[in-house]
């Protein structure tokens, strides 16, 4: 993808976006080392803050936090998201699905039951 992103206005969150249509596809694909390449790349990116706060950013806004639009993205979630991130994107996730409460709160609840983890819903 690197040849795409030439143009001036081009910038890490414009290839976030394209990254969240990708691992789309790749869902619907069951693509799984498509998905490993994204997923691994996107959590590279975000654990980059000390380094780079606006790749740490881009990764949360411009992919993490718009999992939850999409059904089969948001169920993925659970299998897909460390705990680290998922408890550090957790107030996007509960922001973008705050007119759909049980979708979030089933969000949650899977979470945690596959990660053995206690996030509060």
């Amino acid at each position: 993808m690197r040849h795409t992103f030439t143009g001036k206005d081009d910038t890490i969150y414009t290839l976030m976006v394209q990254l969240r249509s990708r691992v789309e596809d790749a869902h619907l694909k069951k693509d799984t080392d498509e998905l490993d390449k994204i997923y691994g790349y996107v959590e590279w990116c975000f654990n980059q803050r000390k380094r780079c706060f606006d790749l740490c950013n881009a990764a949360a806004v411009g992919f993490y936090e718009h999992l939850v639009e999409e059904e089969n993205t948001r169920l993925a979630i659970p299998y897909r998201v460390s705990p680290d991130i998922f408890g550090q994107v957790q107030s996007l996730f509960e922001w973008m699905l705050e007119r759909e409460v049980e979708k979030y709160k089933e969000l949650v609840l899977e979470y945690n039951r596959v990660n053995h983890t206690e996030f509060e819903c």
